[in-house]
């Protein structure tokens, strides 16, 4: 198992996961961590899939359902960027604005990439 040192010193260089949110989970959870991790990494790629689609669709209620979903197990991780972009998705859609949000909806999937292959690299040492 890799030291918290070492995941500090590869979050330093990454940047997508407060590390110690992460620890913190990893501890509480302990055995059922990767299964869970392996759960959030799925659910995140529907839920962007999702907001895709709620985009394509001028949905608003969908696209605030993905992203409160995703914002909430984001933070759950320490993913703070994700968790943000997810929350600004989630006020545009609150306010009927989800057809501007293309660029957003865009860099939510980039970021939630960024976090998997994190994520990957952490619990794959």
């Amino acid at each position: 198992m890799i030291s918290n040192q070492s995941i500090s010193q590869m979050s330093a260089k990454t940047g997508h996961l407060q590390i110690s949110h992460f620890n913190e989970l990893r501890e509480l959870l302990e055995e059922d961590f990767v299964d869970l991790i392996h759960m959030y990494m799925k659910d995140s790629e529907l839920r962007v899939q999702e907001m895709q689609n709620a985009l394509t669709e001028q949905n608003n209620r969908l696209g605030y359902e993905a992203a409160h979903t995703l914002k909430g197990a984001s933070s759950n991780l320490g993913a703070t960027h994700l968790t943000e972009l997810c929350y600004q998705l989630q006020e545009a859609c609150r306010d009927n604005q989800i057809e501007h949000q293309q660029v957003l909806i865009e860099a939510i999937t980039t970021e939630n990439q960024a976090v998997n292959a994190e994520i990957m690299t952490l619990i794959s040492q």
